[in-house]
């Protein structure tokens, strides 16, 4: 089991490790801190200058919560309980697949906001094209339907930016040329 340490005066946090399983001691002594596998205590650096091994977890604008989430995070990164910390737990596939429909999401609105037709030929458009994916039968190979239109519709974004960006560059460099088409000169020795 692994051995928890809490500060003086925070009682309340000794009771919600209680509540959670864990067994916290209050810490009377610092001198007692070295042989604890977590410490909750108000102030770090009051600590600086013992040996310690484990994890201190300071409690400054936290709730009660809070620190048994971060005291239990310690003792699963530390090994003492089964596990994974929160962290690698995020990292697993879901945040892949969140960030997967995120970009899908932003790239279809930019899409539409790209697109070269008014909004109801678009709106037309986007009826025709769910009515025509609805009757095509099971509903198997929907993903890669989804997949190749989001494709499409990203490159087409990406045209259409690269054909703004041209068109600005042009206004820009005709815009640098004096009236009778030849280009002003920056350099100021050419003035004398």
């Amino acid at each position: 089991m692994p051995r928890i340490a809490v500060e003086h005066p925070f009682t309340d946090i000794q009771l919600a490790l209680g509540k959670r399983g864990y067994q916290a001691d209050m810490l009377d002594q610092k001198a007692n801190a070295a042989k604890y596998d977590v410490l909750v205590v108000r102030n770090s650096e009051s600590y600086d200058h013992l040996r310690f091994k484990g994890s201190l977890v300071e409690v400054s604008g936290s709730t009660v919560n809070e620190i048994v989430d971060e005291v239990e995070e310690r003792l699963q990164r530390a090994g003492k309980i089964p596990g994974q910390p929160d962290a690698a737990k995020s990292e697993s596939g879901s945040g892949f697949f969140a960030g997967l429909l995120s970009g899908a999401a932003i790239g279809s609105v930019v899409a539409l906001l790209l697109a070269p037709k008014s909004g109801k030929e678009l709106q037309v458009t986007v009826k025709e094209k769910l009515a025509s994916s609805n009757s095509s039968g099971d509903g198997s190979g929907k993903l890669s339907q989804v997949k190749e239109k989001a494709t499409d519709l990203a490159n087409q974004a990406k045209e259409k930016a690269t054909e703004a960006t041209t068109q600005v560059k042009e206004k820009v460099s005709s815009s640098s040329k004096d009236p009778q088409g030849t280009e002003t000169s920056r350099d100021s020795s050419s003035l004398n």
